[in-house]
């Protein structure tokens, strides 16, 4: 199988928390692919829609890797239908975004699109895909709450809400840890105090106590004057930030000698930045629906095809992949858009990261694992402690009862009051 280019350079990734919120092959995001595959059941047009240009380039990059790998390993075609992939580059902006996408539908005729990475494009190009092209919209990265919390049937989400995968962390850090009081520290935006509630909630509703919240602005170079700020009678730090903020925080935290253990959103310390993020990382515990770690025959399958491992954007395109192909197993002629958008509501796969399905929502259900950063064979990795199988956008609540919560943009500097 080719090799997936694992395109994860530490300062393309600086700003990898706007998506938690590719290279353009021709201005009109021209089909692409194994032009020579063809289909016992016809073709498929797909529109792969993520970043080409901007901070976002790297993980875009990875996302179409992964589909285009598993594409590849089945030869061009899923279940006798096949794919032709037209890409375009979502841009930076709203506007650019949705123009993109109306590219895709409109001139090269996708009957499905796949990708978003930052969550403010996705946003817009969501409702034009409901309202406008009624073409299915099947998000790979972007993570705001709100794009999966009504029932359109129309987008389905891969990745996690940005809230998602920290419920297991909470009670695992209040019961299993034995830690009582927790400071939160993180970055002040959407991604971060969606995340952080995540945790909150269920670490206080496990029965512990948030002590102390402490948020910085995006891109803070100096940590130090947060980091000096954790009350040093906490028994635990949860930390929420991805990409460079995360390398900095990390390494200011060690830097200025703060002792308490740190348990953290997985994006803190995913494999984009581990290397980078080196022994300041160690022994931090965090939570993610995916780790190159997991021992499976669909997880070797991926990892065989990475040249520098695996990380959850490469999986997550693999995983859209599989899900097409599942979408369109149940399909036996004539792929419409409306055909595959009612397929893909069904859809129940052994992806990578474990079982995956959706929930009425359009938003993934899977399992989310507790990993710990150890050194293992010259590198560092995130090393899986346990999991926790069927995780929802809901976690452990009632769907009704968690949408009557207020957002977690209310509920920020709440939590410690």
């Amino acid at each position: 199988m080719a090799k997936v280019r694992a395109a994860a350079a530490a300062g393309a990734v600086l700003l990898l928390v706007a998506a938690c919120g590719g290279k353009d092959p021709s201005a009109k995001g021209a089909p692409d692919g194994d032009s020579k595959a063809t289909g016992s059941k016809g073709s498929v047009t797909v529109g792969l829609l993520n970043p080409a240009t901007g901070p976002f380039a790297a993980l875009g990059t990875d996302v179409n890797a992964g589909f285009e790998a598993y594409l590849k390993s089945k030869g061009g075609v899923l279940s006798g239908y096949a794919i032709k992939v037209a890409k375009a580059d979502e841009g930076t902006d709203a506007a650019q975004g949705t123009t993109k996408a109306r590219q895709l539908v409109e001139q090269d005729k996708a009957q499905i699109v796949i990708g978003l990475v930052n969550s403010a494009i996705a946003y817009a190009v969501a409702p034009y895909m409901e309202d406008t092209a009624k073409v299915p919209l099947l998000i790979t990265v972007a993570g705001a709450d709100g794009l999966t919390r009504k029932q359109n049937g129309n987008t389905f989400r891969l990745s996690y809400t940005s809230s998602q995968d920290s419920m297991p962390l909470g009670p695992y850090t209040c019961k299993d840890m034995g830690k009582q009081k927790a400071v939160v520290l993180g970055l002040d935006y959407s991604f971060g105090w969606e995340a952080a509630g995540g945790f909150a909630r269920t670490y206080e509703d496990a029965g512990c106590q948030v002590v102390q919240e402490i948020y910085a602005p995006l891109g803070t170079q100096d940590w130090g004057p947060y980091v000096n700020q954790v009350k040093k009678d906490a028994d635990v730090v949860y930390v929420v930030a991805p990409g460079q903020d995360g390398v900095r925080l990390l390494k200011a935290y060690r830097d200025f000698g703060v002792k308490l253990p740190i348990v953290a959103h997985g994006a803190t310390v995913d494999e984009t930045i581990l290397a980078t993020e080196g022994s300041s990382a160690d022994g931090v515990i965090s939570s993610l629906h995916y780790t190159p770690q997991i021992d499976s025959p669909q997880n070797k399958a991926l990892l065989d095809a990475a040249d520098k491992g695996g990380n959850q954007y490469l999986e997550d395109g693999w995983a859209a992949g599989m899900t097409l192909e599942a979408a369109l197993a149940t399909i036996d002629s004539d792929p419409t858009p409306d055909k595959i958008r009612a397929a893909l509501a069904g859809v129940k796969i052994e992806a990578p990261r474990g079982p995956l399905s959706f929930d009425a929502y359009g938003q993934a259900v899977y399992p989310v694992y507790i990993r710990k950063v150890e050194e293992k064979d010259g590198k560092r990795v995130n090393s899986i402690l346990t999991s926790v199988p069927n995780v929802s956008q809901f976690g452990t609540y009632d769907p009704a009862t968690y949408l009557g919560f207020p957002g977690y943009e209310k509920l920020k500097g709440s939590w410690s009051k």
